[in-house]
């Protein structure tokens, strides 16, 4: 269980009794941050992946450059756009996981939050609806 889920037990006054309305949009949202969680997993791991990338690329540029070096040809080697289009074309699809990643991310953190609000509503409103009842039967 997600620790927000905990703390929306917390705010629940003893003795209240959820509806199956606010038990799905916890459930809902205990479903989304593991979502959430997921794919801040999956942007860890395309980072990775991304680095080691960078690393090779430069690794192997370097090696090519010393290899000119040592067998003694001063050609110069690709110049900052091709090296610049060397890395787009290793990164290109890299970078558009992540992009796309971080977009469903937002899109998370959006409706967490939305539907973090509505829960804590629905939270007052059935501790106030307890409280009335509670009232009426003393």
């Amino acid at each position: 269980m997600y620790p927000q889920s905990r703390f929306f037990a917390r705010q629940l006054n003893p003795g209240v009794i959820l509806t199956q309305e606010l038990k799905m949009k916890m459930y809902n949202f205990e479903a989304l941050h593991r979502e959430k969680s997921q794919l801040e997993t999956d942007i860890e791991l395309i980072r990775k992946q991304q680095d080691s990338i960078e690393d090779k690329l430069a690794e192997a540029l370097a090696e090519d450059e010393f290899q000119r070096c040592l067998n003694g040809h001063m050609t110069i080697g690709p110049n900052d756009s091709e090296v610049l289009e060397i890395f787009k074309k290793h990164l290109n699809s890299t970078i558009d996981k992540l992009a796309s990643k971080y977009e469903r991310k937002i899109y998370l953190d959006t409706d967490l939050q939305k539907l973090k609000m509505t829960i804590e509503k629905d939270i007052m409103k059935v501790n106030e609806e307890a409280a009335a009842a509670e009232t009426a039967t003393s």
